[in-house]
C-alpha cells in the first residue's frame, strides 16, 4: 500500500464511526456501532501496524484517533476480526499485542506515584540511547506537573493493576512503552479493549529514538509526551468526543508544557491553506486546529480548553458534540457563545501574524486569500464552521464596504480587518454577527491608513443533526459596497 493509499484509509476511518444521538447520555455505554463500520476501523488499526513505517512521508500523529475507534468498536466486531482488533489495542509488553517488543528489561519498569516505564533491551526496540529512558522519566514528570497541577485536568481514570511487573505499577499509574516505531509515528495512546462507557482508562506508546522528525530527537519525545498524555486525560472526560476537539485539544497541551519546542508550527501551514474546510471536519486538519484553542485560551485563560473537556464529562447536549461542549465553556468564561466566537476567530485569524491572541504569531504564515473584493457580486459556497478571506483594494475613499447576502437561517459573520502602516502594525476589526442570515454590511472608515485590507465572511453556524455536522454548502454573495 502506497503512503498516500494508506493515508486516505486513515482518514476514511476518522469519519466511519457514527456519533451519539442527540439525545444521549455522556454517561451511557456509548454509540452502537455497526458491524461494516467496525470492520472499516480494524482495516484502518491494521494498517498503522503492517504497512511500513519506514515507508516515507511526513511523521503523523494519525494512530490514537484510529486505535480509538477500533476500542469503541471493539465489541461490534466477530470471531478472528475481534481477536485481530484486541490483539493490535494490547499493550507491548503482552505476547499477544500486535506491537509485542519483546522480554521487558530487568529494570523495567521504573514508577513513580504518576507513571510506569516500560522498555526492553533486546533488537531494535531498544532505546536509542542509554540516557533515553531518564529523559522520558522526566518528560512525563514536567507534563504531569503542567497538565495535572497547573492546569487543572483531571487525574487519569485508574487501569489498577493493568501494566504492572513485579509488584511495580499496582497502583493505577499510566503505563508509558518505548519501542520502535519507525520513523513516521510520534507515538500513540489507546485504550485498553473490552472496556465500555465514555470514560476509560488507557496507555501510551513511544518511539525509542524520534530520528527523521521535523525537531530534534528529544524535543520530538517531549512534546509526544505532553501530546499523547493529554489524550489519556481526555478519555478520562469523553472518550466519545469528536476528534477534531480530541487532536486540537491535545497539540494546544504541547505549548502549555514544552512553550519553546513549537513543534506545532509544522501543522500551521495546513490551517493557513483550508480555512473553507469547517473546523468540525475529521481528516488532518485538525492537528492545525490547535490554533483555535490558542485563541479561546488568550482571550479567556487556559481553563477555558479544560472547561469544555468538563462539559462534555457533565452531558452537555448534544452528547459528544464539540461545538456544544465548547459553547457551555465559552459562556461559563464570560464568552457569548461558540458561533459568535468562531465568528470573531475568523476575523482575528486574517492578521494572525500581527496578534496577541496567538504563541509565536510572527512565525504564522498568511491564511489563504481568495480573490479581489469587487462591487460586483461573488459567491461562495461555506459549509458550517468554515470561511473565506478576500482581499480589498487599496482605496482613497474615505470608507470601505462589504455587503453580504448570507443564507436566510444561518449563523454568520462578516468583517472588515485593517493592518496598520508598516512602521505601526496595529490591527483593526470591524465585525458583525447575525443570528439568522440575511443581508448585512460592514464599513472601515479611512482605508487609506492601512497597508492591507481583508474582507471576512463566515459560516459561524454548527447544527447538527442526527449525531452529526451538518455540511450544508450554504450559498453566500458578496460585493464592494457603495
Amino acid at each position: 500500500m502506497s503512503p498516500k493509499a494508506r493515508r486516505l484509509l486513515l482518514l476514511t476511518c476518522f469519519a466511519a464511526l457514527p456519533a451519539a444521538p442527540a439525545a444521549a447520555s455522556a454517561a451511557a455505554a456509548g454509540p452502537a456501532v455497526s458491524h461494516s463500520d467496525a470492520v472499516k476501523a480494524l482495516r484502518a488499526a491494521e494498517s498503522v501496524f503492517t504497512t511500513p513505517l519506514a515507508s516515507g512521508g511526513t511523521p503523523t500523529r494519525e494512530a490514537t484517533p484510529i486505535l480509538r475507534d477500533l476500542a469503541v468498536a471493539l465489541p461490534a466486531l466477530r470471531g478472528a476480526d475481534r481477536r485481530r482488533g484486541k490483539a493490535i489495542l494490547t499493550r507491548p509488553s503482552d505476547r499477544g499485542s500486535a506491537a509485542y517488543f519483546g522480554p521487558e528489561a530487568k529494570e523495567s519498569p521504573i514508577c513513580d506515584a504518576s507513571f510506569c516505564v516500560h522498555w526492553t533491551n533486546r533488537g531494535k526496540n531498544a532505546p536509542g540511547t542509554p540516557q533515553f529512558v531518564d529523559q522520558v522519566i522526566a518528560a512525563t514528570k514536567l507534563t504531569h506537573s503542567v497538565e495535572n497541577e497547573e492546569l487543572g485536568w483531571r487525574e487519569p481514570k485508574s487501569d489498577g493493576t493493568v501494566g504492572s511487573r513485579k509488584g511495580a505499577g499496582r497502583k493505577g499509574q499510566v503505563d508509558v512503552y518505548i519501542t520502535d516505531l519507525g520513523p513516521r509515528l510520534y507515538g500513540y495512546a489507546t485504550p485498553d479493549p473490552h472496556q465500555d462507557g465514555s470514560r476509560r482508562f488507557a496507555y501510551l506508546v513511544l518511539d525509542n529514538a524520534y530520528t527523521g522528525f521535523p525537531s530534534p530527537p528529544i524535543p520530538s519525545m517531549q512534546v509526544t509526551v505532553a501530546h499523547e498524555y493529554n489524550h489519556i486525560l481526555q478519555f478520562n472526560y469523553d472518550t466519545l468526543e469528536d476528534l477534531w476537539m480530541f487532536e486540537s485539544t491535545a497539540v494546544w497541551a504541547e505549548e502549555q508544557v514544552y512553550p519553546e519546542i513549537n513543534d506545532y508550527l509544522n501543522y500551521v501551514k495546513s490551517f493557513a491553506g483550508v480555512s473553507r474546510l469547517p473546523l468540525t471536519t475529521g481528516d488532518f486538519q485538525v492537528y492545525s486546529e490547535g490554533v483555535w484553542n490558542h485563541w479561546l485560551d488568550a482571550r479567556y485563560g487556559p481553563d477555558v480548553v479544560r472547561g469544555a473537556w468538563e462539559a462534555s464529562s457533565d452531558g452537555v447536549r448534544p452528547a459528544h458534540q464539540a461545538t456544544a461542549a465548547y459553547d457551555k465553556s465559552i459562556r461559563t468564561h464570560g464568552g457569548q457563545s461558540f458561533s459568535r466566537e468562531f465568528g470573531s476567530f475568523a476575523a482575528g485569524t486574517a492578521e494572525w501574524n500581527s496578534s496577541l491572541s496567538f504563541p509565536d504569531a510572527a512565525a504564522y504564515p498568511d491564511i489563504r486569500r481568495k480573490g479581489m473584493l469587487t462591487p460586483e457580486s461573488t459567491s461562495a459556497t461555506l459549509d458550517d464552521t468554515s470561511y473565506r478571506l478576500v482581499d480589498v483594494a487599496p482605496t482613497a475613499a474615505p470608507t470601505v464596504t462589504l455587503d453580504v447576502k448570507a443564507p436566510h437561517g444561518v449563523a454568520s459573520a462578516i468583517a472588515l480587518v485593517g493592518r496598520g502602516p508598516l512602521e505601526a502594525p496595529t490591527v483593526t476589526t470591524v465585525i458583525k454577527q447575525v443570528s439568522r442570515g440575511g443581508r448585512t454590511s460592514v464599513t472601515l472608515p479611512n482605508p487609506a491608513g492601512f497597508s492591507r485590507i481583508t474582507a471576512v465572511i463566515a459560516n459561524t453556524d454548527a447544527t447538527t443533526r442526527r449525531g452529526r455536522y451538518v455540511s450544508d454548502g450554504s450559498k453566500y454573495a458578496y460585493k464592494l459596497g457603495k
